[in-house]
């Protein structure tokens, strides 16, 4: 894939991608990632994980951040305490990344996002239908 083409695919992906970040209130990380794995931008999922983690570094949503906090939407002390430790142990985690095979993240990838996926099913049906019984 030549570097224009890169590039647009990148505009894209950053578009799309801050709009559903700010309109769910999610980093986008997960998107990124695999917007840049299925349009063959990143050629494994390190190459994807550092390239997103680079992406969002510094814009994480600054703009809907202040959306939030203009209604008051934000639970400070939380939020930092939060951040505090996600620096930490993303750097940890990163470590990890060189250690463990490939297949085995993308399955804990697969996992988590099905687990999830899961969890915001369930919240729609409380919400729409109420409590759910199992």
């Amino acid at each position: 894939m030549d570097n224009v083409t890169k590039y647009i695919i990148s505009v894209f992906i950053g578009s799309i991608v801050g709009f559903i970040g700010g309109f769910q209130g999610i980093a986008g990380g997960v998107y990124i990632s695999m917007i840049l794995l299925a349009f063959g931008v990143a050629k494994s999922q390190r190459i994807a994980a550092g390239t997103t983690l680079l992406a969002i570094l510094w814009p994480i949503s600054l703009g809907a951040v202040y959306e939030y906090w203009k209604t008051g939407d934000i639970e400070v002390a939380s939020a930092l305490i939060i951040a505090f430790f996600y620096t930490v142990f993303a750097w940890l985690g990163a470590k990890a990344n060189k250690k463990i095979k490939e297949e085995y993240i993308v399955l804990s990838l697969a996992s988590l996002m099905f687990l999830t996926s899961m969890f915001f099913f369930n919240k729609y049906y409380e919400t729409a239908y109420g409590k759910m019984k199992l």
